[in-house]
């Protein structure tokens, strides 16, 4: 199954939120986007999409914008 991409913008976003991901046990891998995103480089993590839900509520629950897709990100 395809992982779903959460894009976070910065490397520094992306490292929060893989943080708190792993924090409550979500695997998340970091990858760099084909895609820019208005503060730079896209950063984004793939994750399992059973995962998806839970991982959403924990990036708005702490205030990390994101948009997410399917598939590789690149």
């Amino acid at each position: 199954m395809e992982p779903c991409i959460l894009t976070v913008g910065t490397v520094t976003r992306a490292l929060a939120a893989r943080r708190l991901l792993t924090a409550a046990r979500i695997p998340a891998r970091m990858i760099k986007t084909a895609h820019t995103h208005p503060a730079g480089c896209a950063y984004a993590l793939a994750i399992a999409a059973a995962d998806m839900p839970r991982a959403m509520e924990i990036l708005e629950e702490n205030k990390i914008s994101f948009e997410w897709s399917r598939g590789e990100g690149r």
